[in-house]
């Protein structure tokens, strides 16, 4: 690689300064390496949205080695980082010591959208407790891509529309504490977006509920807009734990 020329202080690469002088302090690194903590935290991010996005599918089996190697960094940080996204309900530890991404069964499922149905509800209302022109612009483009999916006939599309007009109510909410518990929504949408497209009618429904949410939150009536969202995912409740009844009785659902 060619050094570039600097006139006060020798020569620089990428990242880094090199000094004529003094010699003691030949190479000077022009970001501060990373502390432990901050490769937990960015470890934690990368496995975090690697199975929420769907990289790391349910039932994946997450070896401490293989993954240190491919982040590139020691065991220690990615063992710390499993841990938090243990207690997420990202990761399960098997009886044999091992870690994988979580298998819901029926009874999770049903845990996990009471859950949702509460974050969400109480997310609607403080977005429309806050409502702002910008907020109102971001659920409304959100929106338009949910509707262009259904034109297009684009149902795969459908997930990461679905997914950014969630994020952007929970942007919208304010709180930072509940933010933070918002993969458990993004959880369960990858989770169940697959059975519920197989429910007839299912998007056209969901579009009308984020239509309903939308105009709430728009309007500023934080009863609506908590009543509407918190409505929403009781219907995808009822249909999920429906079609996960049926596989159960055909033998088809992980315990």
């Amino acid at each position: 690689m060619e050094a570039v020329g600097d006139s006060n202080s020798g020569y620089s690469y990428p990242g880094y300064k090199i000094h004529d002088r003094p010699p003691a302090t030949l190479v000077t690194p022009a970001v501060a390496p990373l502390t432990r903590r901050r490769l937990v935290d960015e470890a934690t991010q990368a496995l975090r949205e690697a199975i929420l996005s769907g990289r790391l599918p349910s039932g994946t089996r997450l070896r401490q080695t293989e993954l240190a190697a491919r982040l590139a960094i020691s065991r220690t940080p990615i063992r710390e980082a499993l841990g938090r996204l243990q207690q997420e309900g990202l990761v399960e530890i098997l009886p044999a010591a091992g870690v994988r991404v979580a298998v819901l069964n029926l009874a999770e499922a049903a845990e996990l959208y009471d859950v949702r149905e509460v974050l969400d509800g109480l997310a609607a209302r403080l977005a429309a407790r806050r409502v702002d022109a910008a907020a109102v612009a971001g659920l409304g483009k959100s929106l338009a891509r949910m509707a262009r999916c259904l034109e297009r006939d684009e149902p795969n599309q459908w997930f990461p529309a679905h997914v950014a007009f969630h994020d952007a109510i929970f942007r919208a909410a304010g709180n930072a504490r509940l933010q933070a518990m918002s993969s458990v929504v993004r959880l369960s949408i990858r989770h169940f977006h697959p059975l519920l497209l197989r429910t007839a009618s299912r998007l056209e429904d969901a579009l009308r509920e984020h239509r309903g949410i939308f105009d709430a939150i728009a309007a500023g009536d934080e009863d609506k807009a908590e009543r509407r969202a918190r409505g929403h995912i009781a219907n995808a409740k009822e249909i999920v734990l429906k079609v996960l009844a049926q596989e159960a009785g055909h033998g088809a659902v992980q315990d």
